[in-house]
């Protein structure tokens, strides 16, 4: 908590996080009418003749929701490791991105398109154990078929300020969607040694090594 212990959480009207500030910045918003407290905090900043509480969350006034777009995240590296937790969709052990690359399940150079449907999180070894090889050729089926994520901004807003259930101050829990933040560390620390089928019984092949 240490690094969010001076900080408060700035909600919109609709009582989602939208910014975390540092405590002088909380009390100006507050002071100068532009938010509301939700929840004091036993902080204070003093002057030379008074003390003000400032609260651990405020709710910004005349602060309307961003509008969510329909047609999900824009696809990108970063957001494909997210939707795949950043594991490896082929012997689905985790790992950190410089171990990890992006896959076609149909290869470019046989009409594969860059698309969240043909498109996987693999580990650098599994890639070139793969080639230019279909997941069909390799009798291999993926746990679950790739696909366009919907991440909640809520939970985009964790992982934006690193915020996760170990460091979290306990009163922001209820405001802050950290389903995404706490998967990727579970994901980066793993289970070390498990056996990947052990470990998502859904899952149905190993890649095989390159003849």
């Amino acid at each position: 908590m240490a690094s969010f212990e001076r900080r408060v959480l700035v909600l919109d009207s609709r009582y989602e996080p939208v910014k975390i500030v540092g405590l002088h910045v909380g009390f100006v918003l507050l002071f100068t009418d532009r938010a509301s407290p939700v929840l004091d905090s036993p902080r204070l900043i003093r002057s030379v003749t008074r003390s003000f509480t400032v609260p651990w969350i405020i709710r910004l006034h005349n602060c309307a929701p961003r509008l969510r777009k329909s047609h999900g995240p824009r696809f990108s590296r970063q957001n494909v490791y997210l939707r795949d937790g950043f594991r490896c969709q082929y012997c689905l052990n985790s790992g950190s991105a410089l171990n990890l690359t992006l896959d076609h399940l149909i290869p470019v150079a046989r009409g594969g398109k860059t698309s969240w449907e043909n498109i996987v999180t693999a580990c650098k070894a599994c890639n070139l154990r793969k080639g230019a090889r279909t997941i069909e050729e390799l009798g291999i089926r993926l746990a679950r078929p790739p696909g366009r994520p919907q991440f909640n901004s809520t939970a985009l807003f964790a992982l934006r300020y690193g915020l996760n259930s170990r460091n979290i101050p306990e009163t922001w829990v209820g405001y802050v969607d950290l389903s995404i933040s706490n998967r990727l560390i579970d994901g980066r620390h793993g289970i070390a040694g498990e056996d990947a089928s052990q470990a998502n019984p859904i899952f149905l092949g190993v890649l095989p090594a390159v003849s």
